[in-house]
């Protein structure tokens, strides 16, 4: 085992559900690798994880943001860190998945959480639409590897300077990235809150690694988008360099945002790094390496192997095949028959000389590739070959008149003799044969056509019918999106009316407020009605929030006391 360097560190944990929500969808994780300590936001401050020094495995700092209806957020987080945390545990202590390096663990047991939580959305109909972001800093000597999914955030704060080390995976991000809006529009855009890749969402996660070397008292911060929506991070950054401990760091970072809205849950992690063995940081600007899917990282973690089935070495695997291999006696061919058998008996004559050349193998070259038995030589009795049958009826002519020329070991071939009948044998007309080949091949042609055009028209109409699909999958997408937000504009214009028949001069402030939030709503709904209904995932999103504000603003207006009733226009005055 390596020589593990001194490094210590203190942290400390803390989320909120905020000003607005019922419940708190965050979660966070503190998990010391080498002794198997760790804390989530359901457990206890536990005292032993505040100050420590890192060991041979190293630590994992983490922050989810769970998202979907009723309490399917609250389960995703939760899922997302123990499952992290447990398969980190056991990854490493695996006698193949040990091996694997360090950051590519953490991609694995990050995976594997997606695949468990997006299992659990396919199976629980209560559990439908649940996903979360994830959020990792993981340390191991004096390495630092970030970890992202979603649009949860992590700061470094490194000689009182702040670095966001982490990319939000979310649409205004791509459109930052493509120069279409500045960071700060950014930041009050409408689909802010659109995230592009989340933790159960779907059956696969991109989940982006980087990594830099940890300095001397480098300070680390991580948030969910209820703080970094909140507070900017120079802010971040004053309030950590001027607390006294980083409990009521967090405490105050966590009380600015509540105060200046506090619409989300928040959570916030503050850990620092000491030790003598860390560098004194240097003025350059930090650049994180970032580090693409190894192709030996599995895809799926499969407990059942072991070091004889490894597929992580698998060059190993193949050396250890081929002395095998080598190690193995070469089995000797079976012996030559002793007497050969060719295929035309009637045009060669068995001879001493033909049988030993025949049965010779010692000229021949090469490997043997196929062999074949005695009885595969045989001939049938009744039946002639056809080299037999065309050598019977040729005429052969002499090379030379000298009589002497030809031997008595030289084939004879049996001249056939003008006395004898002729027989008319409708088989021997050459005519009728080439009619009989020409029949064949014409069929032959006529059946690959007639096949061609089978196959030519099946992809035909199989290309239609898939167009057709594609057609109505866009028709009832335009048809799901245009009542989405119809059903919403109605909602709106509802609740105006109910605005107008407030009359107290004591609620006009309020009443105005409600009338801009419901412009604003109106806007985003603009917005999404010139998304493509294939975009149908976002623009479910944007109205699932619009629906969820609408309907805040409805039950307040409902609360209110002097609110009319909505009348209806058809009904008749009751009659004394």
């Amino acid at each position: 085992m390596a020589e593990v360097p001194t490094i210590n560190l203190a942290l400390y944990a803390h989320t909120d559900v905020g000003m607005v929500r019922s419940g708190n969808e965050d979660n966070f994780l503190i998990l010391d690798l080498s002794s198997g300590n760790s804390w989530t936001a359901s457990e206890e401050e536990p005292q032993e994880l505040l100050t420590y020094s890192q060991g041979y495995y190293g630590s994992l700092l983490a922050v989810s943001d769970g998202m979907g209806g009723a309490l399917a957020g609250e389960v995703a987080s939760r899922m997302a860190v123990e499952t992290v945390r447990d398969r980190m545990l056991q990854l490493q202590a695996h006698e193949v998945y040990g091996k694997v390096p360090f950051e590519e663990r953490l991609r694995l047991a990050i995976e594997e959480a997606n695949l468990l939580i997006n299992d659990d959305g396919q199976s629980n109909p209560a559990h439908k639409g649940l996903g979360a972001t994830f959020t990792a800093v993981a340390t191991q000597g004096n390495r630092i590897y970030f970890a992202q999914v979603g649009d949860s955030r992590a700061y470094l704060i490194r000689q009182g300077k702040i670095y966001r080390v982490t990319k939000d995976q979310s649409l205004v991000q791509q459109m930052i990235d493509l120069g279409h809006i500045t960071e700060e529009e950014a930041e009050t855009h409408s689909y802010r809150n659109v995230i592009l890749q989340a933790l159960g969402a779907n059956y696969l996660v991109n989940v982006e690694i980087n990594s830099l070397e940890m300095c001397q008292l480098d300070t680390l911060v991580l948030c969910s988008d209820g703080l970094s929506g909140k507070i900017n991070q120079d802010e971040i950054a004053q309030i950590v360099n001027k607390a006294s401990d980083f409990k009521s760091a967090c405490q105050t970072m966590i009380n600015l945002a509540n105060e200046r809205g506090g619409e989300d849950n928040i959570t916030v992690i503050i850990a620092q790094f000491s030790g003598s063995s860390l560098p004194v940081a240097d003025d350059d600007a930090i650049e994180p390496q970032s580090l693409a899917r190894s192709p030996d990282t599995p895809t799926e973690i499969n407990w059942g192997i072991g070091a004889k089935t490894d597929p992580l070495n698998q060059s190993d695997l193949k050396d250890q095949k081929k002395e095998e291999i080598s190690s193995k006696a070469t089995e000797p061919l079976p012996p030559p028959p002793t007497q050969s058998y060719p295929f035309t008996s009637k045009l060669v004559k068995e001879t001493s000389e033909t049988t030993a050349r025949t049965n010779d193998l010692s000229d021949r070259r090469g490997p043997i590739t196929s062999v074949f038995a005695a009885m595969d030589f045989e001939e049938k009795p009744g039946v002639e070959s056809r080299e037999s049958s065309e050598a019977d009826q040729r005429v052969t002519q002499p090379l030379a008149s000298d009589e002497s020329v030809s031997s008595p070991a030289d084939p004879v071939y049996n001249k056939p003799s003008s006395s004898e009948p002729k027989k008319n044998n409708p088989a021997d007309n050459p005519a009728r044969r080439n009619s009989k080949g020409s029949l064949i091949i014409i069929s032959g042609l006529v059946l690959l056509s007639a096949v061609a055009l089978i196959v030519v028209l099946s992809l035909y109409l199989k290309k239609q019918s898939e167009q057709r699909t594609v057609q109505e999958q866009e028709v009832e997408k335009q048809n799901q999106k245009d009542g989405k937000i119809g059903r919403l504009r109605e909602k709106i214009v509802e609740i105006n009316k109910r605005l107008q028949a407030i009359e107290k001069p004591s609620l006009r402030d309020k009443r105005e407020s409600w009338e801009d939030s419901l412009r604003k709503l109106g806007t985003r709904l603009d917005g999404a009605a010139q998304m493509s209904p294939n975009d149908m995932q976002l623009i479910n999103q944007v109205c699932d929030e619009i629906g969820n504000e609408l309907k805040k603003i409805e039950d307040e207006v409902n609360n209110l006391q002097g609110l009319i009733p909505q009348q209806q226009n058809n009904r008749d005055p009751v009659k004394v």
